[in-house]
């Protein structure tokens, strides 16, 4: 039937052009128009008569620009409340790609034989030929749009570890991150409606350690361990359980071939909420209080049994002064978040952290998962020493003439460590590294009016008192 109303029009057409002009002018009505057919369709409105369609589409363009878009995600699973922010289209880089619209547009009654773009032609004036809309984005700023949401949508996997206390698997918890690409195809997919809502897209993020993972290794072997002892009275008391509390943390974390471990990514904030309680610790040169304190001989245990396993340190920081629970040059001080303990696995099998308390006054960290490698040795050389300071300070709580020793001094130190290692095939290796302890004054607490001359003399190694040059009477005895 359509065939035979083709070749109605196309013999009306033929028959015109033999009656003049009058019959041309009605056969031009007949044949489609350029560059675009009248009566078309575009983004379901119709393109207006006279009008250029490129500045129609920019005009079409600029109002798409200004809607609005809602952007929401939740922050965790379960969560009630959303995270939700508005924007403009403009704001992510979305436009119309007018050259593909007009690509299309154009091709209506203007491609393939003459009864198919007439067949358009016709369809179009009765306004049943409608051309989608196509959007383009500028990627780089839909990206940093997007990107701003994904530290609060973050979620960090955790790692399966053993309970080895209760003998027990503590699965893994897989975390979730953010998929920009997927989140802007959903954008571009939209309907682009004033008003349009996207729910964020995010992938799941693989914890490192599965519990299947933890099936793989033999809890039985002992690589290596190292200990170290502490007090449980005075101030002690507080260092215990924090010493404890970090202990715990890292207890049964499991660390598969060439995984880097983090100390603070595993213990977390030391704060009263997480168990932590106000213990000794030091602040610049001086000792005072703090919540956490302690937790450095938790993190120094577990640097000795991964220098004695052979691990790789990759990041470590001698404390400002020597500690008494350990050897010079085998001391791994932490602070959250800004300097940490990190090993990597270098054995060729998972390894496990058993940190424990054997007893009330001594931390123990045991890595587990294999017989030890080799024979390891420690060593160390001091290079230089220096002397120290006496600091006086004034505290106007306390009575005139009252002096208190607040801090005894000590001497710094530059020390170099050397790892001997004597593998099981018979090779050989030496390993070596710097530490740097500073001189620690030594720190009167006195009353106003203090008289500098009721203090004590000098102690052996200081070198005077801070803020003035060292007298020639308080110079110590050459050696």
């Amino acid at each position: 039937m359509e065939r035979v109303r083709i070749w109605k029009i196309l013999g009306l057409a033929l028959l015109a052009a033999g009656l003049g002009a009058g019959a041309g002018v009605a056969l031009d009505r007949l044949l489609p128009e350029s560059p675009l057919v009248r009566g078309l369709f575009i983004g379901h409105r119709r393109v207006p008569q006279g009008q250029r369609a490129d500045a129609w589409l920019a005009s079409q363009n600029a109002a798409i620009r200004a809607g609005t878009i809602v952007l929401r995600a939740q922050p965790q699973e379960g969560d009630d409340r959303w995270i939700e922010r508005s924007f403009t289209f403009g704001d992510l880089g979305i436009d119309l790609d007018v050259p593909a619209i007009l690509n299309d547009a154009e091709a209506v009654g203007h491609r393939g034989k003459l009864f198919a773009r007439l067949r358009e032609a016709r369809e179009a004036r009765r306004g049943d030929v409608d051309i989608d809309l196509k959007y383009t984005a500028d990627e780089a700023t839909a990206e940093s749009v997007l990107e701003s949401f994904a530290p609060a949508i973050a979620r960090d996997p955790i790692d399966a570890r053993m309970d080895l206390h209760d003998r027990r698997k503590i699965p893994d918890q897989p975390g979730r991150a953010l998929d920009v690409r997927a989140t802007l195809d959903a954008i571009l997919a939209s309907d682009f409606h004033d008003g349009e809502v996207i729910d964020l897209v995010t992938r799941p993020v693989q914890a490192k350690v599965t519990v299947d993972a933890l099936a793989g290794v033999d809890i039985e072997k002992v690589v290596s361990s190292y200990e170290t002892a502490f007090h449980t009275f005075g101030t002690g008391a507080g260092r215990a359980v924090n010493i404890a509390n970090a202990a715990h943390f890292i207890d049964g974390t499991v660390i598969m071939p060439g995984e880097i471990f983090s100390f603070n990514e595993h213990v977390g904030p030391r704060t009263l909420e997480r168990g932590f309680t106000w213990a000794p610790e030091i602040q610049a040169d001086e000792l005072t209080t703090g919540v956490g304190g302690g937790t450095c001989q938790a993190s120094t245990t577990l640097f000795g049994a991964a220098l004695f396993a052979t691990l790789d340190v990759v990041e470590r920081r001698s404390h400002s002064r020597p500690s008494s629970y350990t050897k010079l040059g085998l001391d791994a001080t932490v602070i959250y978040p800004s300097q940490d303990l990190k090993i990597k696995n270098t054995l060729s099998f998972p390894i496990m952290i058993h940190a424990f308390l054997p007893t009330s006054e001594t931390v123990r960290v045991e890595l587990l998962g294999g017989d030890p490698v080799a024979d390891v040795s420690y060593t160390f050389g001091i290079g230089s020493s220096s002397d120290f300071l006496r600091r006086i300070t004034v505290k106007p709580f306390l009575p005139p003439g009252t002096q208190i020793l607040h801090q005894r001094g000590g001497r710094g130190y530059d020390v170099t460590s050397v790892v001997s290692i004597k593998w099981r095939d018979g090779r050989t290796e030496e390993r070596s590294y710097f530490s740097g302890y500073r001189p620690t004054p030594e720190v009167f607490w006195v009353g106003p009016g203090y008289d500098e001359n009721d203090l004590p003399p000098l102690p052996e190694h200081a070198r005077g008192i801070e803020g003035r040059a060292l007298a020639a009477t308080d110079a110590p005895s050459p050696l």
